[in-house]
């Protein structure tokens, strides 16, 4: 008999990897192939690279991942992993690959990552495809872009220390005491000195600067980031004419519509969707789109969100892009897979360090005075219920990660109604407390009580004696003393210029991409750790067996005919948002798939029986006929997949 079944110990054999771009993988296979799926408008090729053991039959007909990276220009990590990962699968996690298949897409943006680094432009902070557009839609295409002014091969920014009349800038941000290269936005009782601009003039004399042209204020190209069907920003700046306006978004969506194996999509870009799991309930215009995921797909995230954070130790990413009309979410609503998004590589104290060995605790200082933990927090509890907010958010400030996690899925999983209840709770409070609750809610961390409350309690204000701290626990400042002890050379130090439009201004501000991008030593390590949560993905995906058909004569020429088909891999034969999307119909069970015989001989079940999916971790379906036949003869039941192929059974109804 025929059977599908994976035996997923074995190691691979005659891995076909479709690469010409990295040598060393090819030599790990006799054969190497490459396809091309298409071509940006300058004729750059978009290609895919398989990795499959030919030998156990058809790729296509065995669960898949895809591993998409290049999408945005100055995202130049990705491509470097992704395109790594391939050798990496095949040294290290062989045996991950049995029974699977993975494909990879290093380079969806061709155009824009050669953009990005391109020697004949200056560097500037954008990730979009190169096209000439008319942003500011006066008939004129990319007259005013941003300047490289200081000629330091960058486009920084400009912050104005004053408002100029003649261009209507008003002062929306200051330079911080603490440290004065980092510029924010003023807090309470603070005044705004400073306009901040993209480096640039006004070269088209509209009264605006750098408001049409490649990395200027509305960027410039195409964001193949918004180019996906899946809630498209429709008349956003970047979006595009239209959906799959762009032939390399238009060719990554043709060749995954083609895949009906793909059981789950990895990007690797600027969203996070792994270590801050997207919320379940929430929907589109039409209430069916989701803008996050299905309930139901929770616990698949969850698994890989925990092998994901025990791999690469992140455990907190910075907020991601809108993912409307996003590669990230079209794979998710529209193509009905896991779609797993990561920037790959994140600010180091975001990722869990091994922890040191515990110092002993000096002795308390009976002289010290100053209040305690405890001290703080009942005070703190005690002013904000004084202050009118409610328990169950002063609870919320001091729960721990549990607890938190808790809360947050419950909220998840709140109607419509029970939301909008919530929010005008929450808007009630206080600014100071809403600040508080949104950093806790986004991932971060609790601003804490107010300077006057410490203050009251007795707590030491006097900042003389304190180690500066630059600009607070700002994520700018965080940068800066990352940069200043490992990437040198990753800020332009402010520097005054005589700007021919505005007068006297300063020029500087972090080098586009470096806080996007690691740096090169650490690329290694880094391909390493999505290689190997790929191959836990891998591991995670459904795998169908199938038992020895059952045949049983009940009397006479009637004869019950069944088959038990069951998931001994972890995840369902296919996810909650496959199910609804219906872009593939599930696992069929035909008998006499040829008809052979007369429907009427049926007595008992349908011809073709449908499951729409098999729960994981061992659960299993029937299918089961009466049929009406003489002894010895053949009948022949079809398993039809579009994730697993076709097995037939020939099925001979032996006399007794």
């Amino acid at each position: 008999m025929d059977r599908c079944k994976v035996d997923r110990g074995r190691r691979i054999g005659g891995l076909v990897l479709g690469v010409t771009a990295f040598a060393s993988v090819a030599s790990a296979s006799p054969e190497v192939e490459r396809e091309v799926i298409g071509q940006s408008p300058s004729g750059e090729p978009i290609a895919v690279w398989t990795l499959a053991d030919r030998s156990e039959g058809d790729p296509g007909e065995r669960p898949a991942v895809v591993v998409i990276a290049g999408v945005q220009g100055h995202h130049q990590v990705g491509p470097q992993v992704a395109e790594a990962m391939g050798k990496l699968l095949v040294d290290n996690h062989a045996e991950a690959l049995a029974g699977r298949t993975v494909y990879i897409i290093p380079r969806v943006n061709p155009e824009g990552l050669a953009r990005f680094v391109s020697a004949e432009s200056p560097r500037a902070l954008t990730g979009r495809a190169p096209e000439a557009r008319d942003a500011d839609r006066d008939r004129r295409v990319d007259e005013d872009p941003p300047n490289d002014l200081n000629a330091d091969g960058f486009i920084t920014m400009m912050r104005v220390p004053a408002p100029v009349v003649a261009y209507g800038l008003e002062p929306t941000h200051l330079v911080d005491e603490d440290d004065p290269r980092i510029v924010r936005e003023p807090e309470d009782d603070e005044r705004a000195t400073h306009a901040l601009l993209i480096e640039g003039i006004d070269d088209d004399g509209d009264g605006r600067f750098n408001e049409d042209g490649w990395g200027g204020a509305s960027g410039g190209g195409v964001d193949l980031d918004k180019q996906f069907p899946t809630l498209w920003p429709e008349h956003t700046d970047g979006a595009g004419r239209f959906p799959l306006d762009r032939p390399e978004a238009l060719a990554v969506v043709r060749w995954l519509q083609s895949r009906t194996n793909v059981a789950a999509v990895i990007v690797l870009g600027p969203h996070d969707t792994i270590v801050s799991t997207p919320p379940s309930g929430k929907y589109g215009p039409d209430g069916r789109v989701p803008k996050g995921i299905e309930k139901d797909d929770e616990a698949a995230y969850e698994m890989a969100a925990d092998a994901f954070k025990e791999i690469t130790g992140i455990t907190k990413t910075e907020p991601s892009p809108d993912r409307a009309g996003s590669l990230l979410q079209w794979s998710y609503a529209d193509l009905g897979v896991y779609a797993f998004g990561t920037p790959v590589w994140v600010r180091p104290d975001l990722v869990k360090q091994d922890a040191p060995e515990a110092a002993e605790e000096p002795e308390a200082d009976p002289e010290q005075d100053g209040p305690t933990t405890e001290e703080i927090e009942a005070a703190d509890r005690a002013d904000l219920a004084e202050r009118g907010v409610t328990q169950r958010f002063i609870d919320y400030l001091y729960m721990d990660e549990a607890e938190l996690a808790v809360v947050r899925s419950e909220i998840a999983a709140m109607s419509q109604a029970d939301l909008e209840a919530l929010m005008q709770e929450f808007t009630s409070f206080p600014a100071d407390v809403q600040a508080r609750l949104s950093a806790i809610q986004g991932g971060g961390e609790d601003p804490g009580p107010s300077e006057d409350l410490l203050a009251s309690i007795g707590a030491d204000q006097d900042e003389a004696n304190a180690e500066p701290t630059p600009a607070g626990d700002s994520p700018d400042a965080k940068w800066l003393a990352w940069i200043d002890e490992h990437a040198e050379g990753g800020f332009v130090d402010w520097q005054p210029f005589d700007h021919p439009q505005l007068g006297p201004v300063e020029i500087g501000g972090f080098v586009p991409g470096v806080r996007v991008n690691p740096p090169a030593d650490r690329v290694g390590a880094l391909s390493e750790q999505q290689a190997a949560f790929a191959a836990s993905v891998l591991g995670m995906l459904p795998t169908l067996e199938l038992d020895d058909p059952t045949i049983e004569r009940v009397s006479g020429d009637i004869w019950r005919v069944g088959l038990t088909l069951r998931n001994t891999g972890t995840l369902p034969t296919k996810s909650a948002i496959g199910v609804k999307s219906r872009r593939l119909p599930g696992i069929v069970c035909v008998l006499d798939p040829d008809q052979d015989h007369a429907t009427d001989r049926i007595v008992s079940g349908s011809r073709a029986i449908r499951f729409a999916k098999i729960e994981g971790r061992g659960a299993s379906v029937r299918a089961e006929w009466l049929v009406v036949a003489n002894a010895g003869e053949t009948l022949d039941v079809e398993v039809r997949s579009p994730m697993f192929g076709t097995t037939r059974f020939e099925l001979n109804l032996e006399a007794e």
